[in-house]
């Protein structure tokens, strides 16, 4: 009797990703993510019934890393730096969720728990930018007469700006610098 092959979660959220990134949310079947995992497209079945609840539970597990990870802001010496190099890490977070239009959210009730608690993430996301500027701004750091909503808005937009560097340090430092000090010469 041969042993059902098991999957590590990580290396399946990963391959999820990379095949999204390839081949766009209505190319994603089991069948290629079989092939790269070298497992049968039965094992996966086994995890995740199907792709809508395997993509939104990958998409929650990326939320959570983001937001556990933006807590190293809270005691770093450049709050508004750190906040940015956690985004950095998580470049691939605006283009996974370009796809949420084209998911059925009502396809299992695990997918809309998933959709919930994704809005839930946000918010925490949204609370803790929010926190870490104030403080900030308390400090003098930051500039007082720019909307709260509207740099926190900046903050979270600059998942989207493109990385062209060989350092994302490098990234992370030109971005720090546009939202602290503008475009000014």
């Amino acid at each position: 009797m041969s042993r059902k092959k098991t999957i590590d979660e990580a290396q399946l959220f990963q391959e999820t990703e990379k095949l999204i990134m390839e081949s766009g949310y209505a190319e994603f079947h089991f069948k290629a993510l079989a092939e790269r995992l070298g497992v049968a497209r039965s094992t996966i079945y086994n995890y995740y019934p199907n792709k809508e609840e395997l993509i939104t539970s990958y998409m929650v597990r990326l939320l959570e890393r983001a937001v556990e990870n933006m807590d190293e802001a809270f005691e770093a010496e450049y709050p508004v730096k750190q906040l940015i190099s956690v985004w950095s890490r998580y470049a691939n977070m605006h283009q996974m969720l370009q796809i949420m239009p084209y998911i059925n959210q009502k396809a299992t009730p695990k997918v809309e728990e998933n959709i919930r608690v994704m809005y839930t993430l946000f918010g925490e996301m949204k609370s803790k930018i929010h926190h870490v500027l104030k403080k900030e701004q308390e400090s003098g750091r930051i500039r007082e007469d720019i909307h709260m909503a509207t740099m926190t808005g900046l903050l979270m937009a600059t998942v989207q700006v493109p990385v062209h560097h060989n350092s994302l340090g490098q990234w992370v430092d030109e971005v720090y610098e546009l939202v602290m000090n503008g475009c000014k010469g």
